[in-house]
Formats: structure tokens, sequence, C-alpha cells
């Protein structure tokens, strides 16, 4: 796929059906539409019409590794170095949303069983620490805080200089259907999945898929239908 991606790179941006059955003659027409549909999920590609797709000029999402996310994810690999976890924040949103946030976040997502666990050995060290079931408040009334959550067994997760972080689609998934993310949704995160698909590559199957694990496949397909850079 990536030998076929660099050989459409080389030609022009918009292409038709067409232009790839020419590409790949010697395919099934079946295995072409597949993997057609396989660079318009990566985001490799968008369909701008029927039969008619562009090149997209996205860039790949980097997620800011901050002091405090190193610090966090040292002390949990050491204390606890059998676990899965991953750990973020909420700068992504100031880029995505429509208004500004003036609060920020260090999120830590670790297997179900360790969140007590974490959260205790957190406190030891972090004066604001707080879990899921903990939050009382508005979200914006944790400025600073360490929000421990449980981790969606196979979420969308890498390693960034050896710190692992989520993809972002299991942050948009995330924003889009946790409660406790509830000041970002209504009207605020048409506008969050907008802003991703038009400036960033968005693997759909990934972001679906882990949509899929949370029970909330309906609502990210709904995201996606309502934004109009894909219809």
């Amino acid at each position: 796929m990536r030998t076929l991606s660099l050989k459409i790179a080389e030609c022009e941006r918009t292409l038709t059906t067409s232009y790839f059955f020419h590409l790949m003659p010697d395919l099934p027409k079946s295995t072409v539409y597949s993997r057609i549909r396989s660079l318009v999920n990566s985001g490799f590609l968008k369909r701008t019409g029927r039969g008619v797709y562009e090149i997209t000029e996205n860039i790949d999402f980097e997620l800011h590794v901050s002091q405090k996310m190193k610090d966090v994810a040292k002390e949990v690999s050491l204390q606890f170095p059998y676990i899965d976890f991953c750990v973020w924040d909420l700068s992504p949103i100031n880029s995505l949303a429509q208004h500004l946030i003036n609060f920020n976040i260090c999120i830590i997502d670790v297997d179900r069983e360790a969140v007590e666990a974490v959260y205790q050995q957190l406190r030891e060290t972090h004066e604001k620490v707080v879990t899921t079931k903990r939050l009382v408040d508005n979200l914006a009334d944790y400025n600073s805080y360490i929000l421990v959550r449980k981790l969606v067994t196979d979420s969308p997760i890498m390693k960034k200089t050896e710190i692992p972080v989520p993809f972002l689609e299991k942050i948009l998934v995330d924003i889009a259907c946790d409660k406790e993310f509830a000041i970002f949704q209504g009207y605020e995160i048409q506008h969050i999945f907008d802003n991703a698909l038009s400036q960033y590559i968005i693997n759909r199957n990934k972001l679906l898929r882990y949509a899929g694990r949370k029970n909330q496949r309906d609502k990210i397909e709904q995201l996606l239908i309502n934004n109009s850079s894909i219809k």
C-alpha cells in the first residue's frame, strides 16, 4: 500500500476511479475499489465527488509531550511496570475547538484494575489528583490536576520518545463520548471533528473501531457524516 501511495503522490492531485483501474490493470475491480477505500480511510485520499478523489494535504498529528506528562509517565512506569497506560492532556483542544480553553489537565489512562492504585500512588507525589468517579464539578474547575481514568482495551496508542501517548483518533472519540468531557460536547464537538479532519490525517477505520469498543460507533459516524469535507 505504501508503494501505491508513492505512485499516486507523483500524479495530479485530483484523481478519478478510471485512473486507479489504469494504475492497477491486472487486479479485479473489487480489489481496486478495496484499495481506494483503504486510502480514503487512512486519510491519504479524500472523496470529493462520485468517483473523484483528491490527495489530501493533511499532516500527521503529533501530541506535544509536556514535562508533566513525562514525569507522570516515568513514575507510573517505575511503580507499575506491568500495566498498560497512556498519558495526554487537553492541549489539542485549543487547536481544534472554536473557543479557547484557559485550563489544562494531565490525563493518564490505565488498566481498569489499576486505576485506584495509580491514583493513590500519584497522590503521594502530587497535590492535585482525581479519578473520573471523584469528579464533582465542571472539568474547568480542575485546572492543573492529574486525571486518572480507565484504559479501554486495544486503545489506539503509540510511543513517542518512550512515552505511551494516544493517537488523535482516541482523543477525538474520548472527547466526544466520555462524560468527563461533557464541556466539549454538544455544539463544540462538531467543530473539533471538522477541524481535525481538515488539518490532520485521520484513519477512519481506527476511529470507528475504537468507537465501537466503547459502544459509541453511531455517535462518531454521525459526526463524520456531518463533516462537510467528506460529503
